[in-house]
């Protein structure tokens, strides 16, 4: 893990296993590293963030309503991102200038664990150039991509899991991605949706 966080600390980026498909991961707070993953993707969106706690999610949102805070207690960790309102520790070009920041607590204990090391939050977007097939196996990977990564960590094949995107607004849960967890969350949270 030492040469993991050696090249996250370096502002590259790693493809590592999470709890959906493989990602690209690298130093969220890193102005280099938000500008690997972009130039490796061939990618000029939002970036999606991941935490290894609440304690680190408080540092980096301006606010956890009540309605977020009760999906976290009964989602996280899971493959479930929420948009939340950043404060001024996320830089403008990882979000690309939206105020808001999807965050996740990945369901990844290898992932939760390097996070945890690491210190701070990452970027998480799946190792796969912009808007072909996501990546389940390390063979897959683009060839050109993987030119761009300093660090590959093969965890055999992955089932491509379907992540849950969702915002709250109103006091209301608006999905904005239905993955695999949204039939549960709009069953619990049904006077919400």
């Amino acid at each position: 893990m030492e040469e993991l966080i050696d090249v996250l600390n370096k502002g590259e980026i790693a493809i590592l296993p999470s709890d959906t498909v493989y990602g690209i991961f690298a130093d969220a707070t890193n102005i280099k590293a938000i500008k690997n993953v972009d130039d490796a993707k061939h990618s000029n969106k939002p970036h999606l963030i991941v935490v290894s706690s609440l304690e680190m999610l408080k540092e980096y949102v301006s606010e956890i309503n009540d309605l977020q805070k009760r999906i976290i207690d009964a989602y996280w960790p899971n493959t479930l991102t929420i948009l939340f309102k950043k404060n001024n520790k996320i830089n403008d070009e990882l979000t690309k200038n939206s105020e808001y920041i999807g965050i996740r607590m990945p369901d990844n204990n290898y992932l939760r664990e390097v996070i945890e090391k690491f210190g701070k939050p990452l970027i998480s977007s799946s190792a796969n150039i912009t808007n072909e097939k996501v990546i389940t196996s390390i063979d897959m990977l683009d060839k050109e991509l993987k030119n761009k990564v300093s660090y590959i960590k093969d965890d055999g094949i992955l089932s491509d899991v379907a992540s849950t995107l969702i915002k709250i607004e109103d006091n209301k849960i608006i999905f904005l991605r239905k993955g695999i967890l949204a039939p549960q969350i709009e069953k619990d949270f049904k006077d919400y949706c």
